[in-house]
């Protein structure tokens, strides 16, 4: 998702367009972000990522290395915490990755969900992506949404505990998202139920779902990793 956006903007900036932002930027059809999110993540390689121990970060592997986090904020150019990534970790045969950061964050990561979201369950989507498709305008600003957890079948490449969520031309994550969370809410707090791989609807690309590898599946590996 993420270079697709960046080839993207910079054939748009070539062409002199500035897009077709609305006055209130948001993920597509969605809004800025009206919760602290502590756990929330911008790394400087344009991926979201979240904060599962005060060490260590889940994202996603085609994000690539990132040398930096910024923790906490709602935005991707001022606040939180920034601190250096010293080490990636990526499960094999997976979208899954873990970063370590090089001194532990002050800010209260996010819980693991345990279990995965049944079809019909409504999940909070953040991230920094595309507000609109096929003019895509990206936001300073944490932009959220809520939308549901579909059928498997409805996102193309779905894993047996890989999450699927909705999406349509109006509403949708987009590129940008990528490594960021889905959240659900669950004993009065926000907890972790999957990291933004890429579109669910291959043809729709930013409108329509998105596939989210679950991290429920991978709790033991997860576990492990914060455990070194």
């Amino acid at each position: 998702m993420r270079n697709a956006a960046s080839v993207l903007i910079a054939l748009l900036a070539l062409l002199g367009s500035t897009g077709s932002a609305a006055a209130d930027p948001r993920i597509i059809g969605g809004r800025a972000s009206t919760a602290a999110y502590p756990f929330m993540v911008a790394l400087d390689n344009g991926c979201g990522a979240a904060l599962v121990s005060p060490s260590w970060l889940v994202t996603a592997a085609h994000c690539g290395p990132a040398g930096a986090a910024r923790i906490g904020s709602p935005r991707t150019d001022s606040g939180g915490e920034v601190i250096r990534i010293a080490r990636r970790v990526t499960r094999s045969g997976t979208d899954l990755t873990m970063m370590k950061l090089s001194r532990p964050s002050t800010h209260l990561p996010v819980t693991l969900f345990p279990g995965v979201p049944g079809a019909g369950t409504r999940v909070r989507l953040l991230g920094w992506g595309c507000t609109s498709w096929p003019d895509c305008v990206t936001p300073a600003t944490l932009q959220e949404i809520d939308l549901t957890a579909v059928d498997r079948a409805q996102c193309a490449g779905a894993g047996a505990r890989d999450v699927c969520v909705s999406g349509d031309a109006e509403h949708s994550a987009c590129h940008g998202d990528s490594g960021g969370p889905a959240l659900l809410w669950y004993q009065d707090e926000w907890q972790l139920v999957g990291e933004t791989r890429g579109a669910g609807d291959w043809n729709a690309e930013c409108a329509g779902t998105t596939t989210y590898t679950g991290t429920h599946q991978h709790r033991s590996w997860i576990d492990a990793q914060v455990a070194t």
